[in-house]
């Protein structure tokens, strides 16, 4: 592989970028407590969506907590809540194709 001499004065911020890629990916996977912002984020979800989804199907003191006027949702509980939502409708596509056999 050759490096042409104009582009390596490039490497350093290519460098740089890869650190600061690096450093968010291993922040959004490790950090457990979210802010509504960093879990709609972290879900693909819009902001409102995420306080509709507090409101109708999350469990305060399960999924969330609130903590001098914020909000933390937990992001262990949020996951499990996704597999089992991913497992549901597994089992019902199951038992449509069991009825149809």
């Amino acid at each position: 592989m050759e490096v042409k001499f104009e582009n390596i004065n490039l490497l350093e911020s290519i460098s740089n970028d890869l650190k600061l890629i690096k450093k968010e990916i291993e922040n959004s996977s490790s950090k457990r407590w979210l802010s509504v912002k960093d879990l709609a984020q972290y879900l693909s979800y819009s902001t409102d969506r995420i306080y509709k989804l507090k409101d109708d199907v999350f469990l305060d003191g399960i999924h969330f907590y609130k903590k001098q006027g914020k909000i933390l949702f937990d992001r262990y509980a949020i996951d499990k809540w996704i597999m089992s939502s991913r497992i549901n409708a597994q089992d019902k596509v199951n038992e449509i194709l069991k009825d149809l056999l």
